[in-house]
């Protein structure tokens, strides 16, 4: 048997930290592999990658099993871990292969590519979801063994406990960090790196409604440019490195009959995930409010607007388009254009919505 028990009992024992620090899933999970005699381990949420966490010697091995769609290509075998995991049971690599099959391309072909050889997979219930704690073995450190079964079981009463409240303890921090927004009138919709609706503070919730709504788990606009926008952005969350910023302009968003909405996106990294929760990024809205004319009288001075600049500006953060500004104003959609372009050299801005957010900031000063 190459379980370690004493350092495996340890590993259990320490489990619990996760709970207040997700940072440390990458270092358990390397006790764990250590401990159970395995080369690696991984946490993979069943509906896919997002949010999967692997040791060190796994993370390429996790990224090529998804690149290369093993989960489609080796469905008999994933379909057989998912069944007995849901059990509650424990699944060795024996269990997923069919005695009348004459191979098995997962443990045959894939493994082999990263020394491995033998597996085993743990379910683990955690609020709505369903993930697998998978641990892999090389030919030389052997197969995991019944009596190992046994004491992999008991192991996952005390991951499902954890799991468990991971998940309540990443949910009410993040309800506590979304609705601390409220104590400053800010509205706050939190998402998954799948763009899967998480939380939405009071503010949001106020917000929200026929123009932009939240529908099967995910944000919905009926500004189709606006929903075009926002689907670019989850595209370029999906692929954000761990610490690296987003770089996404603002987003506005037309409703009727109120107030277009600007909403800015900041990612969720670092100790502030939580596997389970999977909290990628908080949607910061605010209302476009229309400054006062002193207001504009200042931007103009703080940016060298023209009179004509600052009338555009003033009528394009209220959330006219370009097209009913330049016709409010008496002037051709070239000229409005031309003008545009010139706000922007002036304000550093490129896009008309980053434009729009600057602006409405400036009217709430």
């Amino acid at each position: 048997m190459s379980i370690d028990i004493s350092r495996f009992q340890h590993a259990s024992a320490h489990l619990s930290e996760v709970i207040a620090d997700p940072s440390r899933w990458t270092e358990l999970l390397e006790e764990v592999a250590t401990a159970t005699g395995a080369m690696g381990a991984a946490l993979i949420p069943q509906t896919g990658s997002e949010g999967a966490v692997a040791t060190a010697y796994l993370g390429e091995c996790l990224e090529t099993y998804v690149r290369e769609g093993w989960p489609e290509r080796d469905a008999d075998s994933h379909r057989r871990a998912r069944v007995l995991n849901l059990r509650g049971e424990v699944a060795l690599d024996r269990d997923l292969i069919d005695a009348a099959d004459e191979d098995a391309p997962f443990f045959d072909e894939f493994l082999p590519r990263f020394d491995g050889k033998w597996w085993a997979g743990i379910g683990i219930h955690t609020g709505p979801d369903f993930w697998s704690l998978t641990l892999h073995r090389s030919l030389r450190q052997g197969t995991f063994e019944q009596t190992e079964r046994a004491i992999l079981r008991q192991f996952s009463l005390r991951l499902n406990e954890v799991g468990s409240l991971a998940h309540l303890a990443g949910r009410v921090t993040l309800s506590t960090v979304a609705n601390s927004f409220d104590q400053i009138g800010k509205a706050v919709v939190a998402i998954d790196a799948t763009g899967r609706f998480i939380h939405a503070n009071s503010a949001a919730q106020q917000l929200l409604g026929a123009s932009v709504h939240i529908a099967g788990g995910r944000l919905i606009f009926r500004d189709r440019h606006a929903e075009a926008e926002y689907g670019k952005v989850i595209d370029r969350l999906r692929g954000l490195r761990e610490g690296k910023t987003l770089c996404a302009p603002p987003i506005v968003a037309r409703r009727e009959n109120a107030a277009p909405i600007v909403i800015r996106i900041l990612p969720v990294d670092g100790g502030a995930k939580s596997p389970f929760l999977c909290a990628r990024a908080l949607l910061l809205l605010d209302e476009i409010v229309a400054p006062a004319k002193s207001d504009w009288q200042v931007l103009g001075r703080a940016f060298g607007l023209t009179p004509a600049e600052a009338r555009l500006a003033a009528l394009l953060a209220s959330g006219e388009t370009l097209e009913t500004a330049a016709e409010a104003l008496g002037v051709t959609r070239e000229t409005a254009r031309s003008r545009v372009k010139s706000i922007f050299q002036k304000t550093d801005t490129h896009r008309q919505a980053a434009l729009v957010a600057l602006l409405a900031s400036f009217g709430r000063c």
